[in-house]
This record gives C-alpha cells, sequence and structure tokens, in this order.
C-alpha cells in the first residue's frame, strides 16, 4: 500500500506540470460528450419516442455515464511497452523488485485516477449541467457497478498487455493501437450501446471481453438487467478476466525470455 502510494503522489507531480494538457483533455471530453448527445438528439427528433424500448433521456443518461466509465477503464499500457522497448527502457524494469506486471497496472491506475479527477469528472459534470441528468440509479446497483468497473479496468489492463507485448516480436506494435481503439469503441458500447447493435454484431460481442468493459457496468447501473443476469455478467467479467492472466502470464514468460536472449 505505501508503494502504491508513493507511485501515485510521484505519477501526480509528474502529470501536474502539464496542466495546460489536462485542460485541453477536460475540454476534449465535454465536447466529445456534447457530440454524442446531439447525435442522439438529432436521431430521435423532436418526437422523443422511444426506440427499442429505449427513450432520448436514457441514451442522455448513457452518454455521460459511457464517456465516465470508458475515462476509468482507460489503460496506456501497450503504448507504454510499445515505448518501453523501443527506447530500451524495458531492462530496467524488468529488475523492479515488484515485477513489470504488477508496476505498470499500478502505474496505469494512478494515471487513471489522476485523468478521472482532473479530466473526465469535471467534463461529466458539467455535462450533466448542461443536458440535465436523470437516471434512476438505486444504491445497490450502483455498488454492483463499482465492482463491475474495478474488473473492467482489469479486463481491460490484461487485454491491452496481451497485446501490448506483441511488441517483443514485431519490434514496433504502434499499429495495434489504432485497431485496438475501433474495437474497444465499437464492441464496448462506448459509441453505440449494445441495444442498438444488429444481431450479427451482438453474437460477435458476446465472444469479446470488450462488452464487459463499459457496456455492461453501466447497463447493471442503470438497472436494464435483472438478478440472474447482472450475476451472470459478474461471472462473465471473472472469467475473462482469469483467461486473460492465464494468457498474459503464458505470453510473458516467453517473452521475457526472448527480451533477455536479444539483450533488450
Amino acid at each position: 500500500m505505501g508503494l502504491f502510494k508513493k507511485i501515485l503522489s510521484v505519477s501526480f507531480k509528474e502529470k501536474s506540470v502539464f496542466r495546460f494538457d489536462y485542460i485541453v483533455n477536460t475540454l476534449y471530453s465535454f465536447f466529445s460528450i456534447v457530440l454524442k448527445v446531439s447525435l442522439w438528439k438529432g436521431l430521435y427528433g423532436t418526437g422523443g419516442g422511444a426506440i427499442n424500448g429505449i427513450v432520448l433521456n436514457d441514451m442522455i443518461v448513457y452518454s455521460i455515464l459511457s464517456s465516465f466509465t470508458q475515462g476509468i477503464t482507460n489503460t496506456s499500457v501497450m503504448n507504454d511497452l510499445n515505448s518501453s522497448v523501443l527506447d530500451g527502457s524495458i531492462s530496467s524494469n524488468l529488475l523492479l523488485p515488484i515485477g513489470l506486471k504488477k508496476y505498470m497496472f499500478i502505474n496505469s491506475v494512478t494515471k487513471n485516477i489522476f485523468l478521472t479527477v482532473y479530466g473526465i469528472v469535471p467534463s461529466v459534470l458539467a455535462a450533466m449541467l448542461f443536458f440535465g441528468f436523470h437516471p434512476d440509479i438505486r444504491f445497490s446497483n450502483f455498488i454492483l457497478y463499482l465492482f463491475s468497473v474495478i474488473m473492467g479496468i482489469l479486463i481491460n489492463f490484461l487485454y491491452n498487455f496481451l497485446f501490448g507485448s506483441s511488441v517483443i516480436w514485431l519490434r514496433n506494435s504502434f499499429f495495434l493501437k489504432n485497431i485496438n481503439s475501433v474495437l474497444l469503441n465499437l464492441f464496448s458500447g462506448a459509441l453505440v450501446p449494445l441495444w442498438f447493435f444488429p444481431q450479427g454484431l451482438k453474437a460477435i460481442s458476446d465472444f469479446l471481453p470488450f462488452r464487459y468493459i463499459v457496456f455492461e457496468p453501466i447497463a447493471i447501473l442503470l438497472n436494464t438487467k435483472s438478478h440472474e443476469e447482472t450475476l451472470f455478467v459478474l461471472a462473465m467479467q471473472l472469467f475473462w478476466i482469469t483467461a486473460l492472466f492465464c494468457a498474459v502470464t503464458l505470453i510473458w514468460h516467453r517473452g521475457r525470455t526472448k527480451i533477455m536472449i536479444q539483450g533488450g
């Protein structure tokens, strides 16, 4: 716990130097929400009738919550791995007493805390005041949402670490960032909730971990799932965490050996 506080403190000091970047990020996050809500208002039209049982107010709430959830579950570990291999700093990071994976996870969490406090929360609060925020949220659903978000953070980190490890063999996996961004935005429900997916895309999303990062936690918070469905979502999140952790352990063991052989 002491190590986590130390890394958190150092991370906050590093990032506080670039305050202007986070002011820009806050504005970008706010206008991103404005754009999404405006698009939904345009799609619903002046009548504001329900589409697939979802009314306009639900989509305004979803757009605001998706921006917050996507921000807090975000991770830059894929880019961090790529950069550390390219500049050779991974060789010294491998000597860390807490292990590289744990260090990168703590570093990722501290970045998210900083971004959430100084970037995401202000933009979300501004959007709530600007558009109005009328959700029907129960306290029990909020607690379950928090548990689901924590597991979403772990899923996104492990997935990004797994595919970010490909830099060991490819030497530069920068292009994977764009592929990952498309997959995550599409299948996580960050842009369009899975309620509106055609049957084919819905079927694909069932076999991918992305929906459990953004869409499912929000669906739990908004009480759109039964008790049994909520338990199933939490169970699936545990499954993906376990599967990805095993895959990361296997791939990283092989990759670390290759780095040492190459003298990286």
